[in-house]
């Protein structure tokens, strides 16, 4: 089945998921990983983000919602019902979480089910302004509303189909005003000229616009991309150009650490003017730059998984460990 309309987001096909829907988040291998869980309702997205994955490991063009949800709803349920302590679950991970939700309408159902346990929560974490189909249904518990954010020079320049960083912030101001919590990810951070002041302006402009307890957490993450994929990366955008790279224990072509941990240090410094440090955490980064940025030692990903259990709890009154 195809759909098509003026936006290109309407694009897309139906098929079967023969696989798990929910599955623990892959992360990658020799580095600290935060411990959630992925609800895979789609693969594949259309904002054209020079940088992301997914265009190659899915067909960019024609996004899949699978047609066998009824299974994502009893998997989901059923691995509520056998968790144990708290249970953070996120759909963002294959494709953005809202970009097909006007004509999917999966959180209908896929809410009720969190809001009927005590120890899940789910992240919905987006680019889009697509909020209209959670509005304008009941507002339900432990649910997590997020926005990858950028630079505005990035977000112009590499991520092309994706609103703006303007737009994004009034639309987490709307869910922020119908009782949603939110968290936000600034990844990848991009070293190009004029970074610090384009980081700064747009933490600035978040938290000018939002309250900051309502922040459930904020991730950092700097550019990497896979040696495989580093000739096409190259062709779509000129990040490249900017600082010097090295292959990562994963693999993964990355910014030398210390050029990392100043981008860290640095977009952390803003982040600190309006949050606690300890809802601030890395995305796929190893123990040695958790010590250069935070001065933790020997941080693991079931440390973290405890932060951010820590951090949710915070957020939700009503959460408590399964």
């Amino acid at each position: 089945m195809m759909s098509t309309s003026k936006n290109k987001a309407a694009a897309y096909r139906y098929e079967e998921n023969r696989g798990r829907f929910i599955k623990p988040c892959p992360g990658t291998p020799r580095y600290v990983c935060c411990g959630y869980r992925i609800v895979n309702i789609a693969q594949g997205c259309t904002l054209g983000c020079t940088y992301c994955i997914l265009d190659h490991y899915f067909d960019a063009d024609i996004p899949v919602l699978f047609s066998n949800v009824e299974k994502l709803y009893e998997e989901l349920e059923q691995t509520v019902a056998d968790s144990k302590g708290i249970l953070r679950l996120g759909t963002g991970e294959f494709t953005d979480s809202l970009l097909y939700e006007d004509y999917y309408n999966v959180y209908a159902r896929i809410l009720p089910i969190i809001a009927c346990s005590s120890n899940a929560v789910l992240e919905l974490k987006t680019k889009t302004v697509h909020i209209d189909p959670l509005i304008n249904m009941d507002r339900y518990d432990r649910i997590i509303l997020s926005w990858s954010l950028n630079s505005n020079y990035i977000a112009s320049q590499e991520e092309h189909e994706a609103p703006s960083i303007e737009e994004r912030i009034k639309a987490a101001q709307r869910v922020e005003a119908y009782g949603y919590k939110l968290a936000f990810h600034f990844d990848p951070i991009v070293f190009y000229d004029g970074w610090e002041q384009g980081y700064k302006t747009t933490i600035e402009t978040l938290f000018h616009s939002i309250e900051p307890n309502n922040v459930v957490y904020v991730s950092m993450g700097s550019l990497r991309f896979s040696s495989h994929v580093q000739a096409s990366f190259m062709q779509r955008s000129v990040l490249y150009l900017h600082g010097d790279f090295i292959r990562g224990l994963d693999g993964k072509m990355r910014y030398f650490r210390p050029l990392r941990t100043k981008l860290y240090r640095t977009v952390l410094s803003y982040l600190k003017q309006y949050i606690p440090e300890e809802l601030v955490y890395l995305c796929m980064e190893n123990q040695d730059v958790w010590k250069d940025v935070f001065e933790i030692d020997n941080m693991t990903s079931g440390r973290l998984a405890k932060r951010l259990d820590r951090a949710c709890m915070r957020a939700f009154k009503s959460l408590t460990p399964g």
